[in-house]
């Protein structure tokens, strides 16, 4: 018998590439044909399934793909500086800084890059890839640099220079938010890959640009908070409790939470309806989640403390993302045992 079976994940969106599969290894079936693989191998293989869907293909892809492994390695020595240097996780001035906003940018720029390789290769890629990835690193280094400097970084007008910062790090949020905008527009009149994908490249796009009106909301705060006292706040809420920044990371993240079952639901025994269909459950969970999070968070309410109906609404919204997970893992596992048999 042969060691491994294999899955076609379509790299479509381009000309150059479309139709030319990455083969990704999906189990291993011993000679004594007990069970498939082990859990470790399966989840190896989905890992392997689930990197090679946004490795970069063409130049403006790779560009991307670059500046987000660069904020990911940024936030990984800052994490690493953070347990030597010690000190509080919270606050204006933290190793936090540093560390949240490049693996989040970091993560986004990734998923930016599974999103082009969906899509149609257009001259206006590149632009695209300049402002995007080239913002995103900008605005991580502006961040990072302050706390070096042992200052804030938001919300800073002590000096001529820290305003300075502050005020060119809008400027590249708000390029970094309308290529997002420019991205969702793309995705929605060219997109050349599977229903599922489609599905979880909307959502989380749209997800992403929410988060985006949720983040001036709370700049917003801050300059009030800034004004009325004189000091730079050493925290953000809307109201006496609301998690605005929780409200705001679960829509950035979106798109990451995702991609994953779109991924995996390619490498499944699911008919190609059936697919669809589990992954707008996945999506219209992960919606139902934010938008629980994020009503609570306007009410002034700890995410932990909502109102009966939001807590109902988050909660079935989880269970809609666990469906879409568990569908995906469990009929891959079918799909595994059928192509082992095969070979």
């Amino acid at each position: 018998m042969g060691d491994f079976s294999g899955f076609a994940y379509p790299i479509g969106g381009t000309s150059r590439t479309r139709g030319r599969p990455t083969v990704i290894a999906m189990g291993r079936r011993g000679s004594s044909g007990g069970a498939v693989g082990t859990l470790a191998g399966r989840v190896a293989g989905m890992a392997r399934q689930v990197w090679a869907a946004v490795r970069p293909v063409g130049g403006a892809q790779v560009f991307l793909w670059w500046c987000g492994t660069l904020l990911l390695v940024s936030a990984a020595v800052h994490g690493v500086v953070a347990l030597v240097d010690g000190g509080p996780w919270l606050g204006s001035v933290t190793w936090r800084k540093p560390v949240v906003f490049g693996a989040s940018f970091g993560l986004v720029t990734w998923s930016a890059v599974w999103v082009m390789r969906q899509l149609g290769r257009r001259w206006f890629g590149w632009p695209f890839a300049l402002v995007f990835g080239g913002s995103s690193l900008v605005e991580v280094a502006l961040i990072t640099m302050q706390k070096w400097r042992g200052v804030p970084s938001h919300f800073n007008s002590g000096t001529p220079f820290d305003e300075g910062v502050f005020s060119a790090m809008g400027m590249t949020v708000l390029l970094v938010a309308m290529a997002t905008g420019f991205l969702l527009v793309w995705a929605l009149v060219d997109f050349r890959g599977a229903a599922v994908a489609r599905v979880a490249a909307v959502g989380g796009l749209l997800a992403l640009a929410v988060a985006g009106y949720i983040g001036t909301d709370l700049i917003g705060e801050g300059d009030k908070i800034y004004a009325a006292t004189g000091h730079v706040p050493e925290d953000l809420v809307f109201g006496a409790a609301g998690s605005a920044k929780l409200a705001h990371a679960i829509g950035i993240h979106g798109i990451q939470v995702l991609i994953v079952p779109a991924v995996l639901l390619e490498g499944t025994a699911l008919a190609t309806r059936a697919r669809l269909w589990t992954m707008l459950v996945a999506t219209a969970g992960y919606a139902a989640v934010f938008a629980a999070v994020t009503v609570t968070a306007y009410a002034g309410r700890a995410w932990t403390d909502p109102t009966l109906p939001v807590a109902v609404l988050g909660l079935v919204g989880v269970v809609g993302v666990g469906v879409g997970f568990w569908q995906a893992l469990v009929t891959r596992e079918v799909a595994d045992e059928r192509c082992a048999v095969a070979v």
